[in-house]
């Protein structure tokens, strides 16, 4: 298991546009390489018990670790339309003291996919890809999602 801050250290340092990393978007992405990595392996990346809002796959774990976390910084900005948000960023432009060398290869190639998959999409759709994942299309709303039983089930 990936400790949540190091992912979000990951998406921060090698996510190639830095202003679209929302409070939101990261927390979906997350949710997203929890789920390749439990259709992939039969387990998630982090210990998260995803819970499926109103707004999709959320949890407020991973916007509290990028609170706490020293190496991260997360600024109020304003979207494209004016509405606010909030953007988690790196404090540092070195990716040296990240210790991000904790996180495996195996991990990072989970990383790096749910980034070369989503990092073209708008915010439109980024969600409705998010949407289209099996827990978020297949099952019911206001529920917790065990991501590695869903992603069991495919299998069959």
């Amino acid at each position: 298991m990936v400790r949540v801050k190091y992912i979000l250290r990951y998406f921060a340092s090698y996510y190639p546009y830095k202003s679209e990393l929302s409070k939101a978007r990261i927390t979906k992405m997350v949710y997203l390489a929890d789920w390749y990595s439990a259709k992939k392996y039969g387990k998630q990346l982090t210990k998260i018990n995803w819970y499926f809002d109103h707004y999709g796959p959320f949890v407020s774990d991973v916007y509290e670790e990028a609170l706490k976390d020293k190496e991260l910084i997360v600024k109020k900005e304003l979207t494209a339309f004016g509405s606010p948000k909030e953007t988690i960023y790196l404090k540092t432009n070195s990716v040296d003291d990240l210790k991000l060398n904790r996180i495996s290869e195996k991990e990072v190639k989970i990383l790096n996919e749910v980034i070369e998959d989503t990092k073209m999409f708008n915010w439109s759709e980024f969600i409705d890809y998010v949407y289209n994942t099996e827990p978020i299309k297949n099952y019911k709303r206001y529920n917790y999602l065990d991501l590695e039983r869903i992603a069991s089930k495919l299998e069959h």
